[in-house]
């Protein structure tokens, strides 16, 4: 008689283990308050090319801080033909804009604000009001933040401060460019006198920038 035997073999278990270590890194703001300047907004990799309207104004404005304002256009208005008003005229700048740069690495948010005053010569200051129209919001890089909100585009009230573009937290962050005179809406100047007096007329806008949302 034969018999047979068999043999049972238990397999051998592999245990594993597995545990964590931890990755620490501190980011330190950049201390660089160096001036930026201003670049084209088809293309920011570029030096800013000028604005013929704009008597060929190509430099930033200088500002040496970590929250600045770098570059301002100049507004000009197309000529008008007119003895009484109300009467609206639109902006001839072909490449208008505001470049503001955050470097402040806290992401706090910023406001953007502009004071108009009026527009006199030497015989008449003009009751006038300014709209901004259609505008184009855009980073000058790749990595950015949240896009700063606009909240003014229609009139600016002269003397009065007006708020226009407007980051909150943790938006705004990097160099942005404010375009004007841009899209199907644009940028105009509208004069309330009823009587109109011939000759040149000029204003100022100052801007200005918080360090906060408001």
């Amino acid at each position: 008689m034969s018999s047979s035997l068999m043999m049972g073999l238990t397999p051998r278990v592999h245990a594993s283990t597995s545990q964590q270590s931890q990755v620490d890194i501190n980011l330190v703001p950049s201390d660089d308050d160096s001036a930026v300047d201003p670049v084209d907004p088809q293309d920011s990799s570029q030096p800013y090319p000028g604005d013929t309207a704009d008597d060929g104004l190509t430099s930033g404005t200088g500002s040496r801080d970590q929250l600045s304002l770098d570059f301002l256009s100049n507004l000009t208005f197309k000529p008008i033909t007119a003895s009484r008003g109300p009467v609206t005229t639109t902006a001839a700048n072909s490449r208008a804009m505001i470049q503001i740069t955050d470097r402040r690495g806290t992401g706090a948010g910023w406001t953007l604000q502009v004071t108009p005053s009026a527009l006199t010569n030497t015989s008449q200051a003009l009751t006038a009001t300014i709209d901004l129209g259609s505008v184009t919001i855009k980073s000058a890089g790749t990595n950015v933040s949240r896009t700063p909100r606009l909240v003014n585009q229609g009139h600016l009230t002269v003397g009065s401060v007006n708020n226009v573009l407007v980051a909150d937290k943790n938006a705004g962050v990097g160099t942005w460019l404010l375009l004007l005179n841009q899209g199907t809406e644009p940028t105009t100047l509208t004069i309330h006198d009823q009587q109109l007096t011939a000759g040149s007329y000029s204003g100022e806008l100052t801007w200005s920038l918080t360090n906060a949302p408001s």
